[in-house]
């Protein structure tokens, strides 16, 4: 862990962890030609999004391949859509290949979207070491991605991608498509995106505060980069 960032404005948080996120993706492509980076949906990430299209001066986002964390059972053009959010703050406003974006068809049934986007992310993994960057939010029950406590998928050890067996207990109620603990593990850097209230930041600052051990309390316990650190943003 890397120790959290706290801010009382949200612009300054959207603009630190846009920077941020500039800095890893730039780092990946010294070493490398390609660098990815996991989106995370929700309401939270949006204004980093933003500043990321509108900010990019010289970078090329056309040497990305972007995935995303989790995604919502419903049409794409549905307004509980993470891609929908996802591409009117950010993808729709730079420059690159729509074959770098690698999501869950959300034309297909929850199951077989579920084992189409595990077959795509378990083929980028077999090329490439890690992820350069995954993002995650993380909700007042301690879920993060569709991640959530008491249910099954939490606990998948070999696939990386599963749809969820039950709606989701908080609103937007849908079946959702997620990368699982080993696929969101498979990462060098993780930013939890976080903005609420003091139930948020006790559970962050719990988890914190483990050293790395779980109880199973919280999905977001589960989430440790193997190749390198995790860092937490928080806004008011």
């Amino acid at each position: 862990m890397a120790g959290a960032l706290i801010f009382d404005n949200y612009d300054d948080f959207c603009r630190q962890a846009a920077e941020h996120i500039f800095t890893i993706l730039r780092n990946a492509l010294v070493h490398k030609k390609r660098a990815s980076i996991v989106l995370s949906g929700g309401a939270t990430p949006a204004g980093v999004y933003s500043y990321l299209a509108e900010n990019s001066g010289d970078f090329n986002w056309d040497d990305v391949d972007f995935f995303i964390g989790d995604e919502r059972c419903v049409p794409a053009d549905h307004e509980d859509s993470n891609l929908k959010m996802i591409r009117e703050s950010f993808l729709s406003k730079i420059d690159h290949e729509a074959s770098h974006e690698h999501v869950v068809d959300q034309s297909l049934s929850p199951d077989k979207a579920a084992g189409e986007y595990n077959d795509i992310l378990k083929d980028y993994l077999e090329k490439n070491d890690c992820f350069d960057l995954v993002l995650l939010g993380m909700g007042p029950d301690g879920h993060t991605a569709s991640l959530f406590p008491g249910y099954p998928e939490v606990d998948e050890k070999k696939k990386l991608a599963l749809a969820t067996v039950e709606e989701g207990p908080l609103e937007p109620h849908h079946r959702r498509v997620t990368m699982t603990v080993p696929a969101l593990n498979h990462s060098s850097h993780t930013l939890f995106l976080l903005k609420g209230g003091d139930d948020k930041k006790a559970i962050m600052r719990k988890v914190m505060a483990s050293g790395g051990k779980k109880d199973r309390s919280y999905p977001v316990e589960y989430i440790t980069p193997e190749k390198g650190r995790a860092y937490w943003y928080f806004s008011r």
